[in-house]
């Protein structure tokens, strides 16, 4: 089945159904993943795993990241919490990730401080209040509309009173081109409502793609100045074509 026949499949798909059509679609993606296992991150990977580690910072107890795919940036937290646990829905970008530890030429220690499960972001597999922070980059598009807000929740229950959830992904306003596997596409604005209606408060975003965090608000007030000017120039300038945003528990 060709990845379009799937993806529809899966927007289709009674809620039962979901996980697994949705496991068996990237298992396939990951399925020719040999290649992978040597292949250092893009300069632009590297640039943006060096803004989530600015933000995110050291001295944590645990952090989640969700859909970590190849792991390149559960492996780069290492020093960032006592432990660093990546889970992807996927059983072959899981077993990659883990066969990819000696890339980073870890310390046994290290290693140690690592884990990667495979898990639905719909149904978290950890007790209450237990992580720090939670990640996700490049995951929550691919989420069915109908699953993301079950998702935000699984994520403030999983996180302790004060813990934060950084998210990275596209903004449906930034003029993407469109991508099949890309199911949900929201603003700025929507965005930080549905946060907002998960628990969380205190959204916080760059300033435009560059530290200092500032209140979200900015990215909001800077979308729709630009959607009413009809401007389809300034987006990835100004840090809003892609949505980033820290939201506290």
């Amino acid at each position: 089945m060709s990845d379009r026949n799937s993806y529809h499949e899966f927007t289709k798909a009674p809620a039962a159904d979901r996980t697994r059509i949705a496991g068996q679609l990237y298992d396939r993606r990951y399925a020719a993943g040999s290649d992978r296992l040597s292949r250092l991150p893009t300069k632009r990977r590297v640039r943006r795993i060096a803004r989530y580690k600015a933000i995110i910072g050291r001295g944590h107890g645990r952090i989640l990241e969700l859909g970590c795919g190849l792991g390149d940036l559960t492996y780069a937290l290492v020093e960032h919490a006592d432990k660093v646990i990546g889970t992807d829905i996927s059983a072959n970008a899981i077993e990659i990730a883990r066969a990819r530890r000696d890339l980073w030429r870890l310390t046994d220690e290290q290693i140690g401080k690592i884990e990667f499960r495979q898990m639905s972001a719909v149904e978290l597999c950890f007790p209450d209040g237990v992580f720090d922070w939670a990640v996700s980059t490049s995951m929550i598009e691919h989420l069915h509309p109908e699953e993301v807000d079950a998702h935000l929740s699984e994520v403030a229950r999983v996180l302790r009173r004060g813990g934060r959830y950084l998210v990275w992904c596209p903004n449906g306003l930034g003029h993407h081109e469109d991508r099949e596997q890309h199911l949900t596409m929201l603003s700025y604005a929507e965005w930080t409502e549905k946060l907002r209606r998960a628990g969380f408060d205190r959204l916080r975003s760059t300033l435009t793609s560059r530290l200092p965090l500032v209140d979200a608000r900015v990215k909001i007030f800077m979308e729709k100045l630009l959607v009413r000017a009809r401007l389809r120039i300034m987006w990835s300038h100004l840090g809003v074509r892609n949505v980033l945003l820290v939201a506290t528990r």
